[in-house]
């Protein structure tokens, strides 16, 4: 079983009780996933089926998009719900206007600098920083960049603030809630957090977990199963015949002749599929070297049942399909 579903996460557990529960469901089925949420927020995770699995490094830098709550005038440990209250205060003491709301979450939109958590996955040392942080120790976290696209007020309604946000790979959203909340001076945590994008994968795709197994049982689960080449959809497809498709598959380099060359094709990566059946072969590399240009493998998947061993005579014809990238 090669693919991705989306499972529409619950509040209360983590990313990989999903992971673990689906494991007693899909029995002998090799599971990831895409995008740790943390355990009281809900919505968009992607599951990882067998060979897909190999997609994370090209699927796990796609943009986010969430719908978040923050809790005004409420600081805690941990920037949500889940930790110890440090600070509380009355809201009605600060300005919360429209326009001073405006003004604050504007500061945050573009690419800024966030100072991870310390109840984080990040290590130090070797070392989880969530675990020194239960020991309550604080150790000294270097900024990193992250980008939010989008940043829109949806509703204001003290103590609560409604935020739809869309950012990149690596932007902690409670960071987000705890620094809009130092801004305006009351202070702030993330209360409700709910993932509606992730990369090309949407909510409205999402199964609900308990409905998985059912969905196994009566043979519907497939047909939920998002194939890899429709995953890696964002990619331009170079199509080839099964004696060039076993050559990549063995990490071999293949030429291009057949493709009309254009000088942007140099460097691009494209998904490669197998001219009969479409099934993923490889994610590749086009370069261009001194008899033209080549394919390159970066990354090669066994979703394609082939029948014979390579003949003699390579397969010439290639068909580049013109799509756009994301």
């Amino acid at each position: 079983m090669n693919g991705i579903f989306v499972v529409d996460k619950p509040t209360g557990v983590t990313s990989y009780d999903v992971v673990r529960k689906l494991k007693r469901v899909l029995f002998g089925v090799k599971i990831g996933y895409l995008g740790t949420l943390d355990p009281l927020a809900t919505g968009v995770l992607p599951i990882l089926l067998g060979e897909g699995t190999k997609l994370a490094p090209f699927l796990e830098t796609g943009q986010k998009v969430y719908e978040a709550t923050l809790h005004l005038g409420v600081i805690t440990d941990t920037q949500d719900r889940e930790g110890q209250i440090l600070q509380s205060v009355d809201v009605g003491a600060y300005d919360l206007s429209p326009h001073k709301i405006e003004e604050v979450i504007g500061r945050f939109r573009g690419r800024i600098m966030q100072l991870p958590p310390m109840y984080s996955a990040l290590k130090q040392k070797g070392e989880p920083l969530y675990k020194l942080a239960r020991r309550g120790e604080e150790v000294e976290r270097a900024r990193r960049e992250v980008e939010i696209y989008a940043l829109q007020v949806t509703e204001i309604a003290p103590p609560y603030l409604h935020l739809h946000i869309e950012c990149s790979k690596g932007t902690y959203i409670r960071t987000v809630a705890h620094d809009i909340g130092g801004e305006l001076g009351c202070g702030a945590h993330l209360a409700e957090l709910r993932r509606m994008r992730s990369g090309p994968f949407c909510l409205e795709d999402a199964l609900f977990l308990d409905d998985i197994e059912g969905l196994l049982n009566t043979g519907r689960l497939q047909e939920r199963i998002i194939p890899l080449s429709e995953a890696m959809g964002f990619l331009p497809a170079v199509e080839v015949g099964e004696a060039d498709a076993l050559q990549i598959r063995n990490g071999q380099v293949i030429a291009l002749e057949g493709l009309h060359h254009r000088s942007e094709e140099d460097g691009q990566v494209v998904r490669v599929l197998a001219s009969k059946g479409g099934g993923l072969v490889a994610v590749g590399g086009i370069q261009r070297e001194k008899e033209g240009l080549v394919l390159r493998p970066l990354r090669v998947f066994h979703d394609v049942i082939f029948t014979k061993r390579p003949s003699c005579a390579r397969d010439t014809m290639h068909n580049m399909a013109d799509q756009g990238g994301r």
